[in-house]
């Protein structure tokens, strides 16, 4: 007698809850885990970082249109040479640029700006809002098929 009930309670559970909802319930959860760790890291990367006045050195163009620039720069009594493959519109040989270089790790200059950073941001929310909206209208749309409705 237990069987047939544990039974017939599984069949309602897996009726009351079926398997598109799970899915959307684990493409929501891991977009929330990868707009966490983005902001975690966006935020990280920006609160670890400075500005620093930095000579272009070398500047070569690569195939894709963006620049091979090489910088020297000083930080913390330190001469550092990196190169940096980035999209900038005038850039020439002994031009003084700022540029920005994470503290824990000087030799790492940082691209990306901060306005790309927040659109990044920005757009992500987005997403992360239109899949919520899809979440809820698939829950909407089962229990109005369940009602009989649809």
């Amino acid at each position: 007698m237990a069987n047939k009930n544990t039974t017939k309670e599984t069949r309602k559970t897996r009726k009351s809850f079926p398997p598109i909802k799970l899915i959307c319930i684990i493409f929501f959860l891991v977009g929330v885990i990868i707009f966490v760790i983005s902001v975690v890291t966006t935020y990280k990367t920006y609160t670890d970082s400075e500005i620093v006045k930095a000579n272009v050195i070398i500047v070569s163009g690569t195939k894709n249109g963006m620049l091979e620039v090489k910088y020297r720069y000083y930080y913390d009594g330190e001469k550092y040479e990196e190169n940096v493959r980035q999209s900038v519109d005038e850039i020439k040989a002994g031009d003084k640029k700022e540029i920005r270089i994470r503290k824990s790790i000087p030799e790492k200059i940082i691209t990306t700006t901060m306005t790309t950073a927040i659109c990044n941001i920005i757009a992500f929310t987005l997403c992360f809002i239109a899949s919520l909206g899809v979440l809820l209208a698939v829950v909407w749309l089962d229990e109005e098929k369940r009602k009989g409705k649809f």
